[in-house]
């Protein structure tokens, strides 16, 4: 299993080597949820530790958000990624880049393992309430069913 700053880190790079600028961090918590599911979905198994938390805006980090809050974040070393978690990271970067973080978290608001986590809390209220691993296999297996043509209600 992948150290969660490693992917963090690579997400960053990729980021910056295509459009020489940092990603935001609101993009960034959406990339790594989108990672966490794709995984999930091609390989059955999560690809980091860390538990989201459904804050308003979507999918959260705190590892994450503790490492933007460094004047130089993903400066150290977490670790490498193995050739498969690379590839991984590199086709959800392909897959998603071209959504703006707003777009993205937009997108996050429509997954299973979101709404259920932000159940009974008004859409302004914060929430740190985790994303169950269950449900974002929900959501995996949802992402699975759309990309084979299966229309779902």
């Amino acid at each position: 299993m992948a150290n969660t700053l490693a992917v963090a880190k690579e997400l960053y790079d990729l980021y910056y080597k295509k459009h020489n600028s940092n990603m935001d961090q609101m993009k960034m918590h959406k990339m790594m949820y989108l990672s966490q599911r794709e995984s999930l979905m091609i390989y059955n198994r999560p690809l980091f530790d860390d538990e989201f938390q459904a804050w308003k805006y979507g999918p959260v980090l705190t590892v994450v958000r503790t490492e933007y809050m460094d004047d130089n974040p993903f400066s150290s070393e977490y670790g490498e990624l193995c050739e498969c978690e690379e590839k991984l990271v590199s086709s959800v970067f392909e897959r998603y880049d071209h959504y703006s973080a707003w777009e993205l978290s937009t997108l996050s608001h429509a997954e299973y393992s979101w709404k259920q986590a932000r159940e009974g809390l008004k859409a302004n209220e914060q929430g740190h309430r985790k994303l169950s691993l269950s449900a974002i296999k929900v959501d995996a297996t949802r992402e699975f069913l759309r990309r084979q043509g299966v229309v779902l209600a």
